[in-house]
């Protein structure tokens, strides 16, 4: 369950999520705290949590494969943190090799803050792995009940380390409260650093921004590290902000994990 955090009291096991079953299947919710929350605006990279997790619990269900998050897309309005947050989601395609899932976000009247669009791949068990524990909906449920929250800002909770904001170069530790239980970043915390690295490069001019878009292709795991980014800027954009393609490189390998496009607006637009 790579969507999962390694333990409640890691990092993304302490967002705030909570879960429940009903006709709509599995439903994650979040109520935002300060700590989550960017210039007044909840980051995405949370969002990403609740819907990595809303669709992977309900997708992985073959004991013998693997189910790996692949690629995800996040669009968000830039509008004041509402009092909750609401993911419920649909299949689009359940096949053997690989599955994608449409989620949907909503804020506590219903209206529409978020979309997401996230796909996996299945990949058969090898011979010699360990067995597969299977966890149901409702084991979600129960297991985001009740837990602790993070007590400092989200970037500083994760250890998110600035080495040249001007570039968007920030660095992560591989280390257990950012990590799943196969031992990598977990997705949600994978998302955060794209997200941090465009904010400190597009923020550098002196006019800080939030991130609102978020397209993550997951292309290995970092199980040493750090991971550092590196980023680029693609042409021109609305208000000075341009698209950015952020890559994450696994500094002990030198390999690229995962490459992102980004946006943001300007505070206050």
């Amino acid at each position: 369950m790579t969507d999962l955090p390694a333990n409640l009291a890691s990092v993304p096991g302490r967002l705030g999520a909570t879960g429940l079953v009903d006709e709509r299947g599995l439903v994650i919710e979040i109520e935002p705290q300060d700590e989550l929350l960017h210039h007044g605006v909840l980051r995405p990279s949370v969002i990403t949590f609740a819907v990595d997790v809303v669709a992977g619990v309900t997708l992985d269900t073959d004991p013998d494969a693997w189910t790996f998050t692949t690629d995800l897309t996040l669009r968000m309005r830039p509008t004041a943190a509402p009092a909750k947050v609401t993911a419920t989601g649909t299949v689009l395609r359940q096949g053997r090799r690989s599955a994608h899932f449409h989620v949907e976000v909503v804020d506590e009247r219903g209206a529409e803050l978020a979309v997401g669009a996230i796909g996996f791949a299945h990949v058969p068990r090898k011979p010699n792995d360990p067995p597969k524990p299977i966890v149901s909906p409702e084991d979600v449920a129960a297991r985001f009940s009740s837990r602790d929250r993070i007590v400092r800002p989200l970037r500083e909770e994760a250890e998110i380390v600035p080495i040249d904001p001007a570039a968007g170069v920030v660095e992560l530790a591989v280390r257990p409260e950012v990590c799943n239980p196969a031992g990598t970043i977990q997705g949600a915390m994978v998302a955060l650093v794209a997200e941090a690295a465009t904010e400190d490069l597009l923020g550098s001019g002196g006019r800080p921004v939030v991130v609102t878009d978020l397209d993550l292709r997951y292309l290995g795991q970092a199980t040493v590290g750090p991971v550092r980014s590196r980023c680029r800027l693609l042409g021109e954009g609305v208000d000075s902000c341009p698209p950015v393609e952020v890559e994450l490189v696994d500094l002990a390998t030198d390999r690229v994990t995962t490459l992102a496009y980004t946006r943001a607006v300007p505070v206050g637009r």
